[in-house]
C-alpha cells in the first residue's frame, strides 16, 4: 500500500512544490510514495471549511514534508498544517529551499532542517 506524503509550503514557493511533485510522478522516492497537498482554494469559505479540507489529508498522511523558505515562517496555515501533524503523531520533514534563509514556522523551530534535495528525502520521507 503506497505511503502518502503531505507536502506543506507557501503560495510564493510553489514552484519548488512543483519540482516536489515531478519527483514523486518519477518515482524518485519509490512507487510506494504518493504526495498529498492541498487541491482546492477554498480562501472564499472561510477558515473552518479549510481546516475540514486539510485534516483529513493530513491525518491519511504518512508523514509531511514541509518547504522552508523565506517566508514560511510567517504562514499561519504551514503552521497549522505542522500543528495538526504534531497533534496527529506524524513525522514531520523541514527542507530548506536553496538560496533561502527563512525559520520554520513557530513550534516547529527545533526540528532539523535538510536540503530540498531528492538524494537526501528519499531516505527521510
Amino acid at each position: 500500500m503506497p505511503k502518502s506524503i503531505f507536502v506543506s509550503y507557501v503560495y510564493e514557493d510553489k514552484r519548488h512544490r512543483d519540482n516536489v511533485e515531478r519527483w514523486f510522478a518519477d518515482n524518485t522516492f519509490g512507487p510506494e510514495r504518493v504526495m498529498l497537498t492541498e487541491s482546492e482554494d477554498l480562501r472564499s469559505l472561510g477558515e473552518r471549511a479549510i481546516e475540514n479540507h486539510l485534516k483529513p489529508k493530513l491525518r491519511g498522511a504518512a508523514a509531511v514534508l514541509c518547504l522552508i523558505g523565506q517566508n514560511t515562517h510567517n504562514s499561519g496555515w504551514v503552521k497549522y498544517e505542522l500543528d495538526v501533524a504534531t497533534s496527529c503523531g506524524k513525522k514531520i520533514v523541514l527542507a530548506r529551499i536553496q538560496g533561502t534563509t527563512g525559520a520554520a514556522p513557530p513550534g516547529h523551530r527545533h526540528l532539523p532542517i535538510v536540503v530540498l534535495d531528492p538524494s537526501t528525502l528519499k531516505s527521510l520521507i
